[in-house]
């Protein structure tokens, strides 16, 4: 499977939400029901040059998505983005994952503004924990059964990686 890696556009807006709903039933995820389009256009609107959003497309369909988000909305926190990764049932395991952080590496070597990144995983995914240590982030602590989903709480561990700037 050969896969591009490319900015996101307004007309991915579909593609990236079904990615985003076939999480919806698994422990990875914090909605509890579906999203929809119209739900999420101002979100994917508020992406730009310092804090971007990518696909992977693979035969010209999205397959995968990653964003950088400010972490905190204030000015002292500028310099640090969330990262959240979601790649498609039918194109997990191919290391779409790892190239998205090695995307993120350059981008953020190159011209990016971000020193820190954090990544929230809940305990119970395990492939996203590895995917994360792999790629040079570490574990920086826990939310103890701070997340309740469909009536199970859960722990969310914080994972980061800091980026030395010039």
């Amino acid at each position: 499977m050969t896969i591009n890696f490319r900015r996101a556009r307004s007309t991915d807006l579909g593609a990236i939400v079904t990615i985003f709903n076939e999480s919806v039933d698994l422990p990875i995820n914090d909605e509890v029901e579906l999203i929809t389009p119209d739900s999420r256009r101002a979100w994917l609107a508020e992406f730009d040059d310092d804090f971007p959003l990518w696909v992977a497309e693979s035969a010209g369909q999205v397959v995968a998505w990653c964003g950088l988000e400010p972490f905190y909305p204030h000015p002292a926190y500028r310099f640090a983005a969330e990262i959240s990764i979601y790649v498609g049932r039918a194109a997990q395991g191919q290391g779409i994952g790892r190239c998205f952080l090695d995307l993120v590496d350059r981008q953020v070597h190159d011209h990016l503004p971000i020193k820190t990144i954090v990544a929230y995983i809940y305990r119970g995914n395990q492939a996203s924990q590895h995917l994360f240590t792999t790629a040079g982030f570490t574990r920086w602590g826990q939310l103890h059964q701070i997340a309740n989903l469909n009536g199970t709480f859960h722990d969310l561990l914080i994972y980061g990686k800091t980026y030395k700037k010039d």
